[in-house]
Formats: C-alpha cells, sequence, structure tokens
C-alpha cells in the first residue's frame, strides 16, 4: 500500500499593507476592534460587517486554540517521539478507503442558482436538513464538529433516517479519536494510532474513523469542554453506547481546485458544479481553509479579508467547516454581485449570522493560475469530504475471502494483493470487486466496502 501523504496547504500572502486596523496575537477582540474592521471594510467597499460576540474579551492567540493552534508540552513530546521508536500498527493500510469523485462523469443539468440545506438563507429545497448549530467551545475540535455534523445530514439526505428525525451525534466520541500527530510525523507517516490530546486534527482521518468505528448519539458521549484543557474527556453517558453506533460506508472525495485542474484536467465550471451536485446529491460538505485575524469578529455579509496571510492580518490556524449549500449572483451590500457558498461554522448560533456565513467561490481567475488564497476552500490542499451511505444487502461473509468464517487481516492482505495485480482474472475481479455498485475492477470502493463489512462481521463475532 502507498504511504499516507500528507498535503502542506500553501499560503499566497498577499501586500503586507494596512488601512485601518492591525491584528496581531496580542490584540482583544473589542469594540475599538470592531469598529476598527467596521471603517476599514467601509473604507474599502467590502461587503461584510464585523460585530461582537461570545469572543469579545479574548485575545487572538488564545482564540487561535480554537483552530489548532496549541502547543505540546515539551516532555509530552519526547515521551511521543520515544514510542514512536516501539509501536507498530497495520492501522494505515486502511487509510485508503476513498471514492474520488470525478466531475468529467457527473451530470450537472438541473443545478438551480440556489441552494440551501439549512433552509434560512434560501428556501429550497425547502426543508431543513441540518442540526442546531454546535458550539466547539474553546478546543481545536472544529474537524470532529464538521465531520459530525455532515455525517448527521448525509444521513437524512441519502434517506438513511427521515429529515424530520436526523439525530444530533457525538462530537466528543469523534474528537477523542484524534490522530497522533507527533507519533506519525516520528515514525514517518507509518504509524497511526490515536489519540486524546487537543492538537487539531483533519477530516481525512475522522472520516476514516467513521467507517471503521462508526459515530454514537451526543447524548450517549456529551460535549465537554474545558478551555484551559489540553485533552479531551472520555465519559459515556450509556453504559450500552456501542449498540448506537452508526457507521458510514465509506467517503466521497473531491481534491482542491489546483490539483483537479492539473490532475484531471478539470474545468472551472465542471469544478463549480461538482462542490454543487455533492451538496444536492450527498449532503453538506465538509472544507477546511486558513483562518485570517478578523475572522472571529465576523457578524454578517459576504466576508472578503484585507491582506490575509499579512502582518496585519495573519493567518491563524486551519479551520474545518461544512458548505451547506450555494447562492448564484449574490448582491451583496456593497452593491457588488458574488458567488457565495453559504457556509455553517461551530462557534455557537450567536456569531456570524446565526452560526452561519457567506463567501465567495475560487474565480476563474484564480482557478487558471493554480494561485487560490489560502482563506478560500477551494485553496490547494483544501479538499472537499462527505460520507456515503450505500443501501445494499451485502453480508459481511462476502469479505471473508479464505472462508475461515471470520473476517480479519489475512482477507485484507488478499483483497490487496488482488488489486495491485496489472492483470486480474475475470475470477479474481468477480471475488475482490465488493464496492457498491460493482465497477468491473477491483478499486476503492471495495476497500471501503471492506472496512464495512469488517464492521458487520465485529458485530456478530466474526
Amino acid at each position: 500500500m502507498k504511504k499516507i501523504t500528507f498535503v502542506l496547504i500553501a499560503l499566497f500572502l498577499v501586500s503586507a499593507f494596512a488601512f485601518g486596523v492591525s491584528l496581531n496575537t496580542q490584540t482583544v477582540m473589542s469594540t475599538a476592534t470592531v469598529e476598527a474592521i467596521n471603517a476599514q471594510n467601509s473604507q474599502l467597499g467590502l461587503p461584510w460587517k464585523a460585530g461582537l460576540n461570545g469572543f469579545s474579551g479574548k485575545t487572538i492567540e488564545q482564540l487561535s486554540v480554537m483552530n489548532g493552534w496549541r502547543p505540546l508540552p515539551k516532555d509530552f513530546v519526547n515521551a511521543i517521539l520515544s514510542k514512536a521508536k516501539k509501536l507498530t500498527t497495520t492501522d494505515d493500510m486502511l487509510m485508503g478507503s476513498y471514492t474520488m469523485f470525478n466531475p468529467l462523469t457527473m451530470d450537472a443539468s438541473n443545478l438551480p442558482t440556489a441552494y440551501d440545506l439549512s433552509n434560512q438563507f434560501v428556501q429550497y429545497p425547502g426543508i431543513s436538513y441540518v442540526t442546531p448549530v454546535k458550539d466547539q467551545g474553546y478546543h481545536g475540535t472544529c474537524w470532529a464538529f464538521s465531520t459530525t455534523e455532515t455525517f448527521e445530514t448525509a444521513l437524512a439526505m441519502q434517506g438513511v433516517v427521515p429529515y424530520s428525525n436526523i439525530p444530533v451525534l457525538s462530537t466528543q466520541f469523534v474528537a477523542y479519536h484524534d490522530i497522533d500527530w507527533n507519533l506519525l510525523i516520528a515514525a514517518n507517516g507509518w504509524v497511526i494510532q490515536d489519540s486524546n490530546f487537543d492538537a487539531g486534527g483533519n477530516q481525512y482521518f475522522s472520516m476514516y474513523n467513521a467507517i471503521r468505528y462508526g459515530i454514537p448519539p451526543a447524548t450517549d458521549f456529551p460535549t465537554i469542554s474545558y478551555e484551559n484543557s489540553p485533552w479531551i474527556e472520555w465519559d459515556p453517558q450509556n453504559p450500552n453506547w456501542q449498540k448506537d453506533l452508526i457507521y458510514s460506508q465509506g467517503t466521497l472525495l473531491l481534491l482542491s481546485a489546483p490539483e483537479e485542474a492539473y490532475y484531471y484536467n478539470v474545468s472551472y465550471n465542471q469544478y463549480i458544479d461538482a462542490i454543487k451536485t455533492m451538496i444536492m446529491k450527498y449532503g453538506s460538505v465538509s472544507v477546511s481553509y486558513s483562518v485570517p485575524a478578523d475572522f472571529f469578529g465576523y457578524q454578517s455579509g459576504v466576508y472578503v479579508p484585507v491582506n490575509p496571510g499579512s502582518s496585519s492580518n495573519p493567518y491563524e490556524g486551519g479551520h474545518a467547516v461544512q458548505i451547506v449549500g450555494w447562492i448564484d449572483n449574490y448582491v451583496a451590500s456593497n452593491g457588488q454581485t458574488y458567488n457565495v457558498w453559504i457556509v455553517r461554522n461551530s462557534w455557537g448560533s450567536s456569531w456570524g449570522m446565526n452560526g452561519y456565513w457567506l463567501q465567495p467561490w475560487v474565480t476563474p481567475q484564480e482557478y487558471a493560475s493554480g494561485n487560490v488564497p489560502a482563506w478560500k476552500f477551494e485553496s490547494y490542499g483544501n479538499w472537499f469530504f462527505v460520507p456515503i451511505f450505500k443501501t445494499n444487502n451485502t453480508v459481511w461473509s462476502a469479505a471473508d475471502f479464505n472462508n475461515d468464517g471470520y473476517v480479519n487481516m489475512t482477507d485484507w492482505n488478499m483483497l490487496v494483493n488482488a488489486m495491485q495485480q496489472t492483470n486480474p482474472s475475470s475470477q479474481t475481479i468477480a471475488k475482490y470487486d465488493i464496492g457498491v455498485p460493482k465497477t468491473g475492477k477491483i478499486g476503492g470502493g471495495s476497500l471501503e466496502q471492506f472496512m464495512y463489512l469488517w464492521n458487520l462481521a465485529a458485530q456478530s463475532g466474526h
């Protein structure tokens, strides 16, 4: 199997001149800061306003913890590095279970000009497919909230549960199973272990965990947030929480704009339509981006930062959220027209527009050049995720390739060996093409389905 590749997000810095406000780590979100941002935005004719919210009185340095900026204690790092020399695991071989969304083969003929799963900015589709906005508190667990809430919406959009009864799932459970980043780095990407240290995470790992671990209801593991604690608590409120787990069967993945354009020759319109199609067909899409300092003060409008990534408005970590819809040709407060995504945040309903904001798409010029600013979702290294639930009647024994009554690593290795064959026979393809739907080849869909069937086998003692 291939070693896991972690893509570095490129930060495209804008020339560092400031207009009316200069933000740094010690800047306090206060009335004065908000007024300075609004004065600057008014002077430049920008289409958004800042306002006081639950972050008032906090410095940007304190707020950056929510985006994963939590330094690790030196003794903790040393312990992890020594641990890396002793531990091994095969879990890393299971990390390739993703289905690439192909913009070149989709049907985008019936996409509307506006669509909103939250049903508060646009009354189409006319009902809400989202649960109430959550608050991650002062933890760097945005990735867990983005994963969990995307999971909730996908359940309804894909017909697993009725939209009127969407379960609120446990972000605490997802956050507890973060990746041990220091161990991963120390082992050069080959050792995968869980960690409940609050040091940020990403959806690549958490979406994979939704396949192998599942996600329980929030009532089983309610959110616990201690501002000064660097750990995620394990506090199940239901002794039978394992019976409540909901598993996805796979994850649909779309790469960043520069990657799709370069590797797959996808046009600008095809790329935008791909994101829209994912939302309409599967549910809200989990995305990430780099956060300019002034974003903490956002209140309303179309967010367009001044000099993002510069010394006057530095990036304060990465953040994960969800796109729940879009509006073509949205007329903003400055009279200008923007194509915007409707985005759901996890900073509570007092932030932004009831917990949401509007953000411009990548422009055709940015797409053509590949120079997409890091504050946009489509920038290099930022991927789009949505869990998928494949309705089928496949039983766990479809993954028991050696017919010994169990699904385990022996079966996994048989599948991997079959997938690596250059010209597999028709019999081999028939045996190992277990994806839903079958594709006539052994690929990512078979890996996803194997994970799902492994879970089914474990639940039944096989």
